[in-house]
């Protein structure tokens, strides 16, 4: 059975990375139309995948209250901003990302991030909303290099595929592990920028935390690196306005303590994030594109079993 799931991954991929070289070209080229395709291809799918329509709800339910109702709006919003984020990796390689702030982002708290316009090092971490990972990039341009982790894709021609993409828009990205978070704290201590996302443990090292009165894994790569490095941790969430126009929302820095109890530092911060997060995704869940199980793939071991939404 195992064996029969990898081959079935690869399959998806490879199919996955032929449907975008192959609309690409026309993708970057007329991306209005494209992301109104894209809505639409996610309701499609939404209405036609029972598995992932079903899979999409649960995730929505925690932060609905039990609201069935809207949580399946929510959910058809959220696979809908799925198909979206690829018309978004589809067009990176024709943006003027210089000029990406000044006409798709409408920032919240733009003094906030006058920290990036000074020296030293700074992570930045967010959540799969809007596209956090576009608004980011954008946000580099005021003069900063930037590194940031993201989750592995499989298989390999696929993620050295989307890596081109990304790349296209300035900065490196590293595959979350050991290596990885070396590139990334060496990249901290010259004195650069680091982006990284909070809200899905994909190593399974994360941080055992409350999140819409469910226990989960959170990742503790970013207050680990932010502790061994120094570096003041900026929380930023993107929220997808229309086709690619976004808001950013930027909170205050966030400061890992130092003390003789490492563990206890690092799980203050997370905590303080984790608080930030709920309240993000409660406002707006539909923005959150997460796909996969969230709640049960993430799920704190020792809290198993507390909660089951069928």
């Amino acid at each position: 059975m195992a064996t029969e799931a990898v081959t079935l991954d690869y399959a998806s991929g490879m199919i996955k990375l032929m449907l975008m070289r192959l609309l690409r070209p026309v993708v970057g080229r007329f991306p209005r139309v494209f992301y109104r395709v894209a809505s639409f291809a996610g309701w499609f799918a939404f209405q036609t995948r029972r598995g992932l329509r079903r899979q999409a709800v649960r995730n929505m339910l925690p932060l609905c209250d039990g609201d069935l109702p809207r949580a399946k709006r929510e959910a058809l919003r959220a696979t809908q901003r799925v198909a979206q984020y690829y018309v978004d990796l589809a067009t990176l390689p024709r943006r003027n990302m210089a000029k990406f702030e000044a006409e798709h982002l409408s920032i919240d708290r733009p003094d906030r991030l006058a920290m990036l316009e000074e020296p030293g090092p700074i992570v930045v971490v967010s959540a799969h909303t809007g596209n956090a990972e576009l608004a980011i990039q954008a946000l580099t341009y005021r003069g900063r290099d930037f590194v940031a982790l993201v989750e592995a894709l499989r298989p390999r021609q696929l993620a050295d595929y989307v890596g081109s993409l990304r790349s296209s828009g300035g900065g490196n990205f590293h595959e979350a592990g050991f290596a990885g978070l070396r590139s990334c704290l060496a990249a901290l201590k010259q004195g650069q920028l680091v982006g990284v996302m909070g809200d899905r443990d994909i190593q399974g090292t994360g941080l055992c935390l409350e999140l819409a009165g469910r226990w989960v894994k959170l990742p503790r790569g970013p207050w680990e690196l932010a502790r061994r490095s120094g570096a003041p941790v900026l929380p930023v969430f993107c929220t997808r306005v229309r086709n690619d126009d976004f808001k950013v929302n930027v909170e205050e820095p966030i400061l890992v303590r130092h003390t003789e109890d490492a563990d206890a530092d690092v799980q203050l911060a997370a905590e303080q994030f984790a608080r930030i997060l709920e309240t993000h995704l409660r406002q707006d869940p539909g923005q959150w594109f997460v796909l996969e199980d969230f709640w049960r793939v993430h799920a704190c071991r020792e809290h198993d079993g507390e909660h089951d939404d069928g």
